[in-house]
């Protein structure tokens, strides 16, 4: 009688083993298809939705998402209806790559796949080469350098330079066996606060040995908001801005509910600095910081106008942020160079320097390439490379 029901409780036993081993021998890659299917479905689901919307709906541009401002948006797009943008998720725009003699608001530029206007792309520093990176916003970029107008596109000076391009062309001119980059990051209607974040993305792999920044005008302008409220760069919102750039679904549904949004009833606090003075400094800041870390020297130039008269309120306001800046970069012991023929305390026989208001035209891109290079040697800031002689105008 024992002994069978030692049998018995062995046979439970063994059978719960059984059971047991049962469990733990369940094939490893079914276990794997059974908790991956929800996952699949999910993004099969996700995709499906996808392919629908791209089918049925008009896409949506990144640029529209990214920047809000009306008063930006009109910038972008000039008389002829011609735009060089696209949507950027750091930068929130940046010029498009490729670009082959297109006729933006009567300048012709060309691109590389980059979007820089330089000759080829830009890839690794080579070895014994000498890079100098160049921020700044339409200034730099070369707004209306060269002039052309749409009507007769094959007519314009293709010897006027952006002063950064006529910098690099001249260096390599009088330094034939030197390797000499300059290149060229300013993007229209950037201000300090994008051309930081811009470095900060770009700082590593560029490996620059000369950093030069040029932010004003923008940073002057009258918003809602400023910049550091409706542009965050934190990586989050960099995630974000990316999921919107690659897909139509999540861009429609972003869309949506922006245009069925009411109204906020907070009210209007005024106009707003896109940069805020105590930012625009501190921004400059710490792109000195940020490119000294990397092993690169720092130059800053004075933001450039050539008048208080056309507009007085604004006048006044870049005067302040100059001053600010010149201060401040003199305190930190970073190399500040003011051009003042291009500041308004020179007008108006700054006249013959500029396009109009904001912008140097070639004679004022040509002085602005003098007086830097002149500069950049007086303070040791270009090696043993030799200074090519030029003529201010």
């Amino acid at each position: 009688m024992g002994d069978s029901k030692t049998t018995a409780h062995d046979a439970a036993e063994a059978g719960a083993d059984g059971e047991v081993r049962n469990e733990t021998r369940l094939p490893r890659a079914l276990r794997i298809i059974l908790l991956a299917t929800p996952f699949v479905l999910f993004l099969g689901i996700l995709a499906g939705i996808e392919i629908v919307v791209r089918a049925t709906l008009p896409p949506i541009s990144t640029l529209s998402l990214f920047v809000i401002s009306p008063l930006q948006q009109h910038g972008f797009t000039d008389s002829e209806n011609v735009t060089i943008f696209e949507g950027d998720p750091v930068r929130f725009w940046r010029v498009r790559p490729n670009l082959d003699r297109v006729i933006w608001d009567y300048t012709v530029v060309s691109t590389n796949e980059q979007g820089l206007r330089h000759e080829g792309p830009i890839g690794p520093k080579r070895e014994g080469s000498r890079r100098i990176v160049t921020l700044g916003d339409s200034v730099t970029f070369g707004y209306r350098i060269p002039v052309v107008f749409p009507k007769r596109p094959e007519e314009y000076d293709r010897d006027a330079l952006p002063y950064p391009l006529a910098m690099e062309r001249d260096l390599r001119a009088a330094n034939p066996d030197r390797d000499i980059e300059v290149v060229n990051l300013a993007v229209p209607g950037y201000t300090s606060h994008q051309g930081l974040a811009w470095l900060r993305h770009e700082i590593g792999r560029l490996e620059p040995d000369l950093v030069i920044a040029c932010f004003g005008w923008n940073d002057a302008n009258l918003r809602a908001a400023t910049d550091r409220e409706m542009m965050k760069m934190g990586w989050h919102d960099i995630a974000i801005r990316r999921a919107l750039s690659t897909s139509q679904a999540i861009s429609h549904l972003v869309s949506w509910r922006r245009e069925r949004q009411p109204p906020s009833a907070a009210p209007f606090a005024g106009p707003s600095l896109r940069v805020p003075v105590e930012d625009y400094v501190d921004n400059f800041l710490k792109i000195a910081e940020l490119a000294e870390a990397h092993g690169a020297s720092v130059a800053v130039i004075g933001p450039v106008y050539r008048d208080s008269i056309q507009n007085p309120d604004e006048g006044a306001r870049m005067t302040r942020q100059r001053d600010a800046l010149r201060d401040a970069m003199q305190k930190a012991g970073i190399a500040y160079l003011e051009i003042p023929e291009l500041t308004e305390q020179n007008h108006p026989e700054n006249l013959m320097l500029f396009g109009e208001l904001v912008h140097p035209n070639k004679r004022g891109h040509r002085l602005m390439e003098v007086r830097l290079l002149e500069f950049l040697s007086h303070e040791k800031m270009l090696w043993d490379l030799s200074v090519p002689e030029l003529d201010a105008v």
